[in-house]
């Protein structure tokens, strides 16, 4: 038992930066694995190292910069603000400089990033050579462009992500029959088998990742995305939004 994982990468960076739930840090604290306290180590390693290079003032400045363009577009949503410089250590202070943007603007109670419960997460990797790297919402690519897709959850189930092209267009990219929903194993590791090319459609896409503890038929969520409406059927979704421009 010692070598399995109990806890998310996310998990783990959510309890660096201070934003776990009191019964889950409870549960970290007794029932960390050899396999959690390892990793977690690593992230704490890792973060640390980061911000002894990060100017965090112009960061949290640079998310609601963002933050404030998103919102007159889609004053119910906050696009899942992330992104990485290696595996995991820009991820651990995203999630501190996320955690102060929300405590700052959201609502007392209110909880924008949608990253508890049965909260679901999305990262979006260009290809760059023979490596990848994530974007962060809002960033710039081109036709041609090969993404990945990384998406992560707290537990189990059932995923798939959708991309809402700068015409409304929608396309199923996970899985690739377009269909049903996939199952998500999150001790897995949250990155998406296979790579999709951007078509050279111009304009803003939007793509989701789309989760339920229960098997969902995407056909039934895709409208409520373009619509802009509330997702039925116990789904929930993380955003992520890319500007493409021609070559």
């Amino acid at each position: 038992m010692g070598s399995e994982r109990k806890f998310t990468d996310l998990e783990l960076e959510r309890s660096l930066a201070g934003d776990l739930s009191p019964r889950r840090a409870r549960d970290l604290e007794r029932g960390a694995t050899d396999a959690d306290r390892q990793r977690l180590g690593e992230l704490r390693a890792e973060h640390q190292a980061l911000m002894a290079q990060l100017d965090i003032d112009a960061e949290v400045a640079a998310i609601h910069r963002r933050a404030l363009r998103a919102a007159p577009a889609r004053p119910t949503r906050f696009a899942w603000l992330r992104w990485m410089v290696s595996a995991g250590a820009l991820a651990a202070a995203a999630a501190v400089l996320l955690i102060i943007t929300r405590r700052s603007n959201a609502p007392s109670g209110e909880d924008d990033l949608r990253t508890k419960g049965d909260g679901v997460t999305l990262i979006v990797h260009v290809a760059t050579g023979s490596e990848s790297r994530p974007l962060h919402t809002g960033a710039t690519v081109h036709p041609g462009a090969r993404l990945r897709f990384e998406v992560n959850a707290a537990r189990r189930g059932f995923v798939a992500v959708v991309g809402i092209d700068g015409t409304g267009e929608p396309t199923v990219y996970y899985p690739h029959d377009g269909r049903a929903s996939a199952e998500l194993d999150p001790r897995a590791g949250g990155l998406l088998p296979g790579a999709v090319a951007l078509d050279a459609t111009p304009g803003d896409e939007r793509f989701y990742a789309l989760y339920s503890a229960q098997p969902f038929v995407i056909d039934t969520v895709v409208p409520a995305i373009r619509a802009g409406a509330a997702i039925p059927g116990g789904v929930t979704s993380a955003e992520v939004m890319l500007h493409k421009e021609p070559n």
